[in-house]
């Protein structure tokens, strides 16, 4: 009896062994992982729609040593998600966060304000860094595997991407503020993105330039004397944070932004330094409803 016992034992470790390593591969299948959580960046979307928060922005110019430099600027917006499937096209390629600035410095904006040529404040819409993780959207990077880390006391597995297009740069000088020059780099990024085991849950997502990018300036900018032809961005690292949000009436939990930062060293430009600090607050909804009124 005792090799039948023996015999059934080892059967039953050879079973659990092999259901654990499936698990093991489906977990470490980025292909798979990336698919979960797309789904759950579309259902993410989907239901925060309703939900609007408070962007409190700390724009901090940095010295030579990157100890502060002055005053911090802070900016104080409404937030919320602009996102619009319809029957055509059910997971549009992107996801939008509209801004409205609501405070400078404590005080409303002003429109002559010269010192506004910060991003919250000239940028009324952005797309939310989440998009990366859309169907449409996969096929424009590599994504690899880059292991496991416990992060908020959640076991996640982090994946690495890099963009694969290079990078493309849109400048213009903002209206009115011709000491404001504005740009947007398209492509060349990597980073990584830290996905929750269980839930499929994004909980972190860090961004860089893979990098040096030239900014060609527009001509008007540069007549005056000593100014430069162009910038070069050397430098700009991104870090988002999620976290676990209730909802009451109806009961509810999203995984939301939290926080973020950012490094930027622009080699040329008036604010060569810049460290912005943000944070997310006071998340609500806001529904829409209706009344009949009899005739």
């Amino acid at each position: 009896m005792k090799p039948v016992r023996i015999a059934g034992a080892l059967a039953a470790t050879i079973i659990a062994l092999t259901t654990a390593l499936s698990a093991q591969s489906a977990l470490t299948d980025v292909g798979g992982v990336l698919e979960r959580a797309g789904r759950r960046v579309t259902e993410y979307f989907a239901r925060a729609q309703s939900l609007v928060c408070l962007e409190k922005v700390a724009l901090q110019r940095l010295g030579m040593t990157w100890s502060p430099e002055g005053m911090a600027r802070r900016v104080e917006s409404e937030l919320r998600l602009s996102w619009d499937p319809t029957p055509e096209n059910p997971t549009p390629k992107e996801a939008k966060t509209v801004r409205q600035v609501l405070r400078v410095n404590g005080g409303k904006p002003r429109k002559k304000d010269y010192d506004n040529c910060t991003t919250p404040e000239q940028t009324a819409e952005e797309e939310q860094p989440l998009s990366i993780l859309l169907p449409q959207q996969r096929q424009d990077y590599t994504f690899a595997l880059a292991g496991r880390e416990t992060i908020d006391g959640r076991e996640a597995l982090v994946i690495a991407f890099k963009e694969v297009r290079k990078p493309k740069v849109d400048v213009s000088l903002v209206e009115n503020n011709e000491d404001c020059v504005s740009f947007d780099i398209e492509g060349g990024m990597r980073g990584k993105i830290w996905i929750d085991v269980e839930t499929q849950d994004v909980l972190r997502l860090d961004r860089s330039l893979s990098g040096l990018v030239e900014i060609p300036l527009p001509r008007k900018a540069t007549l005056h004397a000593g100014s430069p032809m162009s910038w070069t961005m050397e430098r700009w690292d991104s870090s988002i944070r999620f976290k676990r949000v209730s909802f009451d009436d109806p009961q509810e939990t999203l995984v939301l932004p939290i926080s973020s930062t950012t490094l930027q060293v622009t080699r040329g430009s008036g604010q060569p330094r810049l460290r912005t600090s943000t944070e997310y607050l006071s998340y609500r909804r806001f529904l829409t409803g209706g009344r009949l009124i009899p005739q």
